[in-house]
């Protein structure tokens, strides 16, 4: 554990944040993983006390904090083998190891002096390392478990062992939202509105989501015993449904029809995130707009948080015709990121209008920040998130855990950064809780208007 936590602490050492580099020395790592350490033991933080502090310090300030009138017994000194150590003078050959041991021996202090149990080596190094990256201020440079990796790396290839069902929770109990077709969700005649009590005889109720679908999913072909509560059915019962590969769904697309149901030539495509077969599917579903008569275009970036930078290179290609789709900047340096050059993806050759709000971010922002600094399309929704920040993935070999750590800013062709700003769109239409309630979209009513006037224009234009 000691090794691996060595390597994260090297990972810290040097960060580069928003474009500079800030130095860290290792003993200013450890005091953020200090304060991890005492917030998981304990469910509170001590707040780190370096040597010349302890040694300034007087015997009672380092004795006992507590509330003004609380009873205080000590009970006299702790056995032998627990008795503290003398401090080390400040400079001395003691205070200058290395900060990997630092860590090592307050660990097992820890584990040896604490009251209860303070939990597993791992536990506890997981959560210096959180420590120690927040203490960067950056909440994109983070810490991922392998249990939260291994459901990133899903999401990012697109597919996962499962059921087919779209859970959320209520109240605390997980609930079945909607079961997508043609799964195994169906099969077993799961149904929306469904409770999950338990999984494997194990109760969930208050477990978070994440970790409700982390045991649901597994080995293809293997199935997954679910305690089901239904309304309208006296007792909960049992359902056995046999996993099979689900693919979580990364475009979708129709043909738009106006309030009499008849055909407007606008076509509606939404990119739901950047994972690694976003440009891929997004060509299939151009394509197929494309022989339905597309005549315009409205692409739902609404809610898409993102995903790799490659793929919003990708994607913003099939709208730009030339020039760099954004800059990615460390430090002074500056590379531009170009669109890509293949006379085989499908290009948008009509009106198009994008829709983003707040949950459009980081690739979502690339694509749109190059399509409104190139004049290119029109946006219509609210202001974007506004992360502007690149993070690096960096695997920890033989642990299956990883760090992700900002590496890069970025910015707009016209060399804007966006980050904490977003993006504001040409046309600022609000999404009101009353029209989610009613179903109601006026963002994509806006969308509509504009590009059937665009539509009108052309047509207009070829009479003449």
């Amino acid at each position: 554990m000691d090794r691996f936590l060595f390597r994260a602490l090297h990972k810290g050492d040097d960060v580069t944040y928003s474009g500079s580099t800030q130095r860290r020395s290792a003993r200013q790592v450890l005091l953020g993983i200090a304060g991890a350490v005492s917030l998981f033991a304990g469910g509170f933080a001590l707040a780190p006390i370096s040597p010349q502090e302890m040694q300034a310090a007087t015997p009672s300030a380092l004795q006992v904090a507590a509330a003004p009138g609380a009873q205080i017994s000590l009970l006299g000194p702790l056995p032998e083998e627990k008795q503290a150590t003398p401090l080390a003078e400040p400079g001395s050959p003691e205070s200058r190891m290395l900060p990997v041991e630092t860590y090592s021996r307050v660990l097992r202090k820890l584990k040896d002096s604490y009251y209860k149990d303070p939990g597993t080596d791992r536990e506890l190094t997981y959560a210096a390392i959180r420590g120690m990256l927040a203490s960067l201020g950056d909440r994109y440079t983070r810490f991922l478990d392998p249990d939260e990796f291994r459901r990133m790396q899903q999401e990012n290839e697109g597919e996962f062992g499962g059921i087919g069902a779209k859970l959320e929770k209520v109240q605390g109990k997980t609930v079945i939202k909607e079961v997508v077709p043609n799964t195994p969700a169906q099969k077993g005649q799961l149904k929306a509105g469904d409770v999950i009590l338990a999984v494997e005889d194990k109760n969930v109720v208050g477990q978070s989501l994440e970790k409700v679908v982390d045991q649901i999913r597994g080995q293809v072909g293997t199935p997954v015993k679910l305690l089901i509560e239904r309304k309208g059915v006296a007792q909960p019962f049992t359902k056995s449904i046999v996993r099979n590969v689900i693919k979580l769904p990364t475009v979708e697309a129709e043909m738009l029809l106006d309030a009499k149901k008849k055909p407007t030539g606008v076509a509606k495509i939404q990119l739901l995130q950047f994972n690694q077969h976003a440009h891929e599917e997004l060509d299939q579903a151009l394509r197929a707009m494309q022989k339905k008569g597309m005549k315009a275009l409205i692409f739902d970036l609404r809610g898409n948080p993102g995903g790799y930078l490659s793929e919003a290179v990708e994607v913003a290609s099939r709208f730009l015709n030339s020039g760099p789709v954004v800059y990615i900047q460390r430090g002074s340096k500056k590379e531009p990121m170009n669109v890509v050059r293949d006379r085989t993806i499908p290009k948008v050759r009509v009106p198009y209008v994008i829709l983003v709000n707040k949950g459009s971010a980081s690739a979502s922002e690339i694509v749109a920040g190059a399509v409104k600094d190139t004049k290119s399309g029109i946006l219509v929704g609210t202001d974007t998130w506004g992360k502007g920040l690149v993070q690096t993935i960096n695997p920890i070999r033989n642990d299956g855990s990883a760090v992700l750590i900002t590496t890069h800013k970025y910015l707009t062709p016209s060399g804007t950064d966006i980050n904490k700003k977003g993006i504001a769109p040409h046309w600022r239409v609000e999404m009101t809780p009353e029209d989610v309630e009613k179903k109601r979209d006026p963002q994509q009513d806006k969308a509509l208007a504009i590009l059937k006037n665009e539509i009108d224009a052309v047509a207009t234009r070829r009479t003449r």
